[in-house]
């Protein structure tokens, strides 16, 4: 198994490139080593119909020419900060060259000399990522938690468009939004506090549902679509956050109480199991499998003592089997993922669309391991039944959330590496 990763430049950056005719410089002396550029994406592996990847050089120079070569005709840009590639030029090379790799050389002019930098390389895939990606855009900070939107991003260019902003809707929490296999026609997501409700599009139809019922502990929290759109499970959730006066950590996240619930659209009704709302555990981040036979989910012994025990919350993930034509769950729960003996809470799992892999955060205690910087992703094989670290995804800092692509072949997830407050998006590879 490869692991290839790269960030994903939500913003174009602002560069100036020339014409397509350029004067090649003579160099005076090859510098025998890589330039130094902004986001790192020497080596990268790149979808066949990604954005350019645009970047900034951070060493000194006066200017700077940069050659991308491979198959086809070369592209040559002059710039003197950021770099920013012609995209149809880019779209052209990327497709004569999938397969195959890209070669980058940067060339800097200082004092009137030209100095040339070692070239790096660019891969290309022959696997494509989806067209779109939908995220929440929100300060990190909890001062300026009422400025938020739901928004989508084209990963073949840089548009970036609002599906929602809370400007809207009172300056309200908008969260949890969830698309049924991918697909935008079929989304829930949540509005608490100010015109608070669980909003469901489907068949070209949008209601409001109150969730909250008097067999449920709370209104419904995370989300996941049976494959069939019939049904959506929901983690139903008492939440607490604490937050450290005087410590590198920022805040910890933690549920009192949680159940799984069944919610059947047509029917307008919520099912659930003995084994799933056990008032002596707590059930979480419930997710199907792609045939929908399996509903798998998170769970762990309930602890009173919160938050000064919050360290001995450990998660392991589990399955149930689920019979969608009756809303049944089977009597017996499994255990796929359990890292309690190496002292370790798993959690924030997601399952690729063949099934063959599910991907997963791991962390020393809790559910949200967004804020804990030794949270690591893990890849749990199914066929194999193996877990192991995605090394070449993690950092010291923390990664979380996961999404996969529909074919299976890309992983988007979240982490905190370039500063350990924003949550960045990075995009890996699986062979």
């Amino acid at each position: 198994m490869r692991l290839n990763i790269f960030y994903i430049l939500l913003i174009a950056l602002c560069g100036l490139y020339g014409c397509k005719n350029h004067q090649q410089p003579i160099i005076k002396e090859n510098l025998n080593i890589l330039p130094t550029i902004y986001p790192e994406y020497q080596g990268a592996l790149l979808p066949v119909n990604i954005a350019p990847l645009n970047f900034k050089i951070q060493d000194e120079g006066d200017e700077w020419m940069i050659q991308i070569q491979g198959k086809g005709n070369p592209i040559t840009i002059t710039a003197h900060d950021a770099v920013e590639i012609p995209i149809k030029r880019w779209r052209q090379l990327l497709h004569q060259n999938q397969g195959g790799s890209l070669s980058i050389t940067v060339s800097s002019r200082q004092k009137g000399e030209w100095y040339q930098y070692s070239p790096f390389t660019w891969d290309i895939s022959t696997d494509s990522i989806d067209s779109h990606l939908a995220y929440r855009l929100i300060e990190p900070t909890y001062a300026n938690w009422n400025s938020m939107a739901i928004c989508q991003r084209e990963l073949s260019s840089f548009k970036e468009t609002e599906i929602i902003s809370n400007k809207k809707s009172g300056q309200n929490c908008i969260n949890c939004h969830t698309f049924n296999q991918g697909n935008p026609n079929e989304m829930v997501m949540h509005m608490r506090k100010i015109n608070a409700g669980t909003i469901l599009m489907q068949g070209g139809a949008c209601q409001k549902l109150n969730t909250k019922t008097p067999h449920t502990i709370s209104n419904f929290v995370y989300p996941d679509w049976h494959p069939s759109g019939k049904q959506i499970a929901f983690s139903t959730n008492l939440t607490q956050m604490s937050f450290y006066d005087a410590h590198p950590k920022i805040i910890e996240v933690y549920d009192t109480q949680s159940d799984i619930v069944l919610y059947d659209i047509s029917k307008n009704e919520v099912y659930t199991s003995p084994l799933l709302a056990n008032a002596n555990k707590l059930e979480n981040f419930p997710f199907f499998s792609p045939d929908g036979k399996q509903l798998y989910f998170c769970t762990c012994d309930r602890i009173d003592s919160l938050p000064q025990q919050f360290s001995n919350i450990k998660y392991r993930i589990c399955s149930i089997g689920f019979d969608p034509q009756n809303n049944q769950f089977s009597k017996q729960v499994d255990t796929l993922i359990d890292l309690t003996n190496a002292g370790k809470s798993v959690t924030l799992p997601s399952i690729s669309p063949d099934g063959q892999f599910i991907a997963c955060s791991a962390a020393p205690h809790g559910c949200f391991s967004s804020w804990i910087p030794e949270s690591d992703l893990y890849l749990y094989n199914t066929k194999t039944k193996k877990l192991i670290a995605a090394t070449e995804w993690n950092s010291p800092e923390a990664e979380s959330c996961t999404t996969w692509s529909s074919n299976s072949r890309w992983v988007i997830f979240s982490s905190r590496r370039e500063d350990g407050i924003y949550n960045r998006l990075y995009i890996a590879h699986i062979d």
